[in-house]
């Protein structure tokens, strides 16, 4: 792995976003199966698979936890306002998808 040594030269990407040094949330997307993450992610991520082989299954698993915990709060408590705090790459389905398919005037911020 790099030691992020410059910020990418990918033109398409903002401004401050260090492709050459994996980030936890570019990590977490790769064991998801998402796009958003970059040679050095994906090296980390493989490493850390390494260390512990279900690491693709705890991050699915934690993913069906959010999943279950946000249908709950809709459609057994009622909660009609969720405010999600986060610093991952959104994945689909994300809070918004899920509280609003069980009720579409959640509002989720």
């Amino acid at each position: 792995m790099s030691q992020g040594q410059g910020t990418g030269t990918d033109p398409e990407l903002p401004n401050g976003i260090n492709t050459n040094l994996a980030h936890s949330a570019r990590v977490y997307d790769y064991w998801l199966g998402g796009k958003d993450n970059f040679p050095d992610d994906r090296e980390l991520a493989e490493l850390m698979i390494q260390a512990i082989p279900n690491m693709r299954e705890m991050a699915r698993a934690n993913r069906a936890f959010l999943g279950r915990a946000v249908r709950h709060l809709v459609e057994e408590a009622g909660i009609r306002q969720i405010l999600d705090l986060g610093t991952g790459i959104p994945t689909s389905p994300n809070v918004h998808e899920i509280a609003q398919a069980a009720a579409p005037e959640t509002r989720v911020v």
